[in-house]
């Protein structure tokens, strides 16, 4: 609820700087975050709002339209949809770790040669090296490690092109350092806990770091204002975190809900946790004044 509740006042100061009234979220999830900012949004503005979920996975699709349908209402329109194609106007894109889930190719170069990685499966799965024809720059060394995801490139272009036609910004927040270092940066969790890359095949959530220099370039392709990236305990307590979990603290008459929420707020907040593994940055076709995105 914090994190929702952060990121919607932080739409809101954004809606009173650009004249914006859609909203689209990227890989969206149970529904959970959009919720969030759909009844802090509600709050504060009155005017007619459009809210798409943009999700892949039909059982996810169908969980949402079950958690948000009950938001609907005279001024505010949810829609779920499975295609990327939105009207020609305005949007607030929202990407929580959506990046970070897309696959990645993994090159490796040794002996001056680059090597493909790839999954095979002979009685089991295993990773194998494989020689590869791509040129990539001459920066690498041996030993270097190179991931590029083909899919992060479409999603972040098609969103700098919607915004730079037609005005808006994007929001994302990703895992990853703020240079991605030429390592292998895949990993597993399996029942929260790390794990091999290959030991619950289709039932762990695998992930890597993000490249936001990638990112950054690709927005600047299109001459768009890049702010960030910052950590995201930064942007949450910049946006009031502290101040809200506060004030909901002092309602609340349980000790359980109390320590809940204390945990919840150091997860999101602390430097040893998600506080500062993942980064947030925001993109805008109009310059704007957001200083605390300045390192």
């Amino acid at each position: 609820q914090l994190f929702g509740e952060c990121i919607g006042l932080f739409l809101i100061i954004i809606m009173r700087k650009i004249k914006v009234e859609n909203f689209c979220e990227l890989g969206p999830g149970n529904g959970s975050l959009m919720r969030d900012i759909i009844v802090t949004i509600s709050k504060f503005i009155d005017t007619n709002l459009s809210f798409f979920l943009y999700e892949k996975s039909i059982l996810l699709k169908s969980i949402q339209e079950k958690n948000l349908s009950k938001f609907i209402s005279s001024n505010v329109n949810i829609e779920f949809t499975q295609n990327l194609k939105l009207s020609n106007k305005p949007f607030l894109f929202i990407c929580n770790e959506f990046f970070d889930a897309l696959p990645i190719n993994q090159y490796e170069k040794k002996n001056d040669q680059w090597y493909e990685k790839k999954v095979i499966f002979k009685n089991d799965y295993k990773i194998i090296d494989q020689k590869t024809n791509k040129k990539f720059p001459a920066k690498f060394s041996n030993g270097d490690i190179l991931e590029i995801s083909p899919l992060t490139n479409l999603y972040m272009k098609k969103i700098c092109r919607h915004i730079y036609k037609f005005g808006g910004g994007a929001l994302i927040f990703d895992y990853g350092p703020f240079k991605k270092k030429k390592i292998n940066t895949l990993q597993a969790i399996y029942n929260s806990k790390k794990c091999g890359l290959l030991d619950f095949p289709f039932k762990s959530d695998i992930t890597y770091h993000v490249d936001f220099e990638n990112l950054k370039r690709i927005s600047d392709e299109f001459g768009l204002h890049f702010y960030g990236p910052i950590a995201q305990n930064k942007f949450l307590y910049f946006n009031g975190i502290n101040e809200r979990a506060m004030s909901i603290i002092e309602k609340l008459k349980s000790s359980d809900k109390i320590n809940t929420l204390e945990k919840q707020f150091e997860i999101l907040t602390s430097s040893s946790k998600m506080g500062d593994l993942i980064k947030c940055f925001f993109v805008s076709k109009i310059k704007l004044e957001l200083n605390f995105f300045n390192s």
